[in-house]
């Protein structure tokens, strides 16, 4: 009888270790992935900060870069990007664009021969680029602020027939991602005008010393093959500073469209940047607008 109890207390005693032993290993499981999830926030956290020090960085050198030039162009400090450069544990990259060297999509809206110019250079540019110029009446439909829908637009009576129900913003585009919203849109539409295209306040106008070749040969349509090429490479030479100027200095058989106008100096502009800590990545955007001699204000920001 003895000895059946002594190997039943054996058996016991067993089992609590074996218990015990359990319990062990699921309390450092858990202690270990605790301490990976603490880990892992911590460099979210700071990848994010990084991140968000990359916008203020660039505002910075957008403040610096007011106070000692008057036009802006590719050849100045702001324009080069930030190469993916190292720190502690992580890595941070960015760029500043100017949101002028881009078709303001805003301006579709403007009753005035600018509006008519603005309009003649985004079809040009929706056709090079493979998409419908019909798109454009459902824009300017969903930035003014009328009812009435332009013959190939659309107003509340169309987007209410959609599913989820809609209404047009009738209001400018905060942030050209609007423009999938608009009848007639797709993502496909999208992908090849995102590069080309802004949402800025109506009037603004068109940076002819930043935007792109596709920009130019929209706004310009004289300048194909090598004359546009020789108008970049004249540009970069040296930056265009009055519309005077630029007409000298175009090609002699390329001319302006009636109404165009274009900038030389820009206040907005367009900041993304790219931060890693560890395993983590974060991705800052902002629409930045510099105004004098102020520190540039954020319209603007993501972060993810």
């Amino acid at each position: 009888m003895k000895l059946r109890n002594r190997g039943a207390a054996l058996i016991l005693a067993m089992l609590v270790a074996a218990l015990a032993a359990t319990v062990a290993v699921a309390l450092a499981s858990e202690q270990q992935r605790w301490f990976a999830d603490v880990s892992n926030r911590r460099d979210q956290v700071q990848a994010q900060s990084l991140a968000l020090a990359g916008v203020q960085w660039a505002r910075q050198i957008l403040n610096d870069d007011a106070r000692s030039a008057t036009l802006d162009y590719l050849g100045e400090p702001w324009a080069y990007p930030l190469p993916p450069t190292p720190i502690a544990n992580g890595a941070i990259e960015g760029r500043i664009e100017d949101a002028q060297g881009r078709f303001n999509l805003n301006n579709l809206a403007l009753d005035s021969p600018a509006g008519t110019s603005e309009r003649l250079r985004l079809a040009n540019l929706f056709s090079a680029k493979g998409v419908d110029p019909k798109i454009l009446d459902a824009i300017a439909d969903w930035i003014d602020a009328d009812s009435a829908a332009r013959a190939n637009g659309a107003e509340d009576e169309f987007y209410a027939q959609r599913a989820p129900t809609a209404i047009a913003a009738n209001a400018p585009l905060v942030r050209v991602a609007e423009f999938t919203s608009v009848r007639g849109a797709s993502a496909k539409a999208w992908a090849a005008l995102a590069a080309d295209v802004a949402a800025l306040p109506a009037g603004t106008t068109l940076n002819i010393n930043t935007a792109s070749a596709d920009v130019i040969a929209a706004a310009i349509p004289d300048l194909v093959g090598d004359k546009l090429a020789s108008f970049v490479a004249e540009r970069a030479r040296k930056p265009f500073t009055t519309m005077a100027e630029l007409r000298e200095r175009l090609p002699r058989d390329a001319k302006l469209s009636e109404g165009a106008t274009f900038g030389f100096a820009s206040s907005y502009f367009l900041v993304s940047v790219r931060s890693r800590q560890g395993d983590a990545v974060a991705q800052a955007r902002a629409l930045l607008k510099r105004e004098g001699g102020e520190w540039p204000i954020v319209l603007w920001q993501t972060l993810e």
